[in-house]
């Protein structure tokens, strides 16, 4: 009996490490970026899916790595995003391929971003880049989701609009866009592109959306106002 519980002993010690050797995602982006800010780190975004076999292999192996795990907690607050649960999130960031990294400071802008399959020594590598932690008000900023700046159209009103669903939605992303409602500017435009996206409406809204994730002060009010929407919902209150 006491050799029993001796060698369950020596199994479950031998198996805690290995237990404690993964990364401890988080799954509330807008609660994690609050903790990032405090912490004055950026964030490690990993864009995943379900379906991804490379997300799944790099799940398995690459973020097991005790020296990945190590420089994880050590240099950013790591945030897995999953395509299918948060499919507005890969949209704004801009996602391509499965899996893709990126280095997010708290206000919203691109420190890096790495596309594919990435091992240990890459993703070492890769999380070298990110700043040394320091209070949030001297982060320095770095590049927004959509480096290629473009000019915002010009906002039509409404009534000049031919009336079909593709025009009415592009009309409200106009009105969204002009009251700097920009969230809701771009979701609508992701509508049109996905929905309509054979309608004349998807070029305006695509170039309309790019607007907003191109500029990095747009794109902070974004990311504000998705922020007040879920906590309004968590707390069962009306967005604002």
């Amino acid at each position: 009996m006491i050799r029993t519980t001796l060698v369950v002993a020596g199994l479950l010690a031998a198996a805690a490490p290995a237990a404690a050797q993964e990364v401890r995602w988080r799954t509330d982006y807008a609660a994690a970026r609050k903790d990032a800010a405090a912490a004055g780190k950026p964030l490690l975004l990993d864009f995943a899916a379900e379906w991804c076999g490379p997300c799944k292999r790099m799940e398995a192996t690459t973020f097991r790595t005790p020296a990945v795990v190590a420089a994880v907690s050590a240099a950013v607050v790591p945030v897995r995003v999953d395509a299918d649960k948060d499919a507005w999130l890969v949209k704004a960031a801009g996602i391509q391929a499965f899996p893709t990294l990126i280095l997010l400071t708290p206000e919203g802008k691109v420190i890096a971003r790495r596309e594919g399959f990435a091992d240990a020594a890459q993703v070492t590598e890769f999380l070298r880049q990110a700043p040394a932690a320091r209070p949030a008000a001297v982060v320095q900023p770095a590049v927004a989701f959509q480096p290629a700046a473009v000019a915002p159209p010009a906002v039509q009103p409404a009534a000049a609009v031919v009336p079909s669903a593709a025009s009415e939605l592009l009309a409200a992303a106009r009105a969204d866009f002009a009251a700097e409602r920009y969230l809701a500017c771009v979701e609508r435009c992701d509508r049109i592109s996905g929905v309509h996206a054979a309608a004349p409406e998807a070029a305006e809204a695509r170039r309309l959306s790019a607007a907003i994730t191109a500029d990095p002060q747009k794109w902070k009010r974004v990311l504000d106002q998705l922020e007040a929407n879920l906590t309004a919902a968590r707390r069962g209150l009306p967005s604002p």
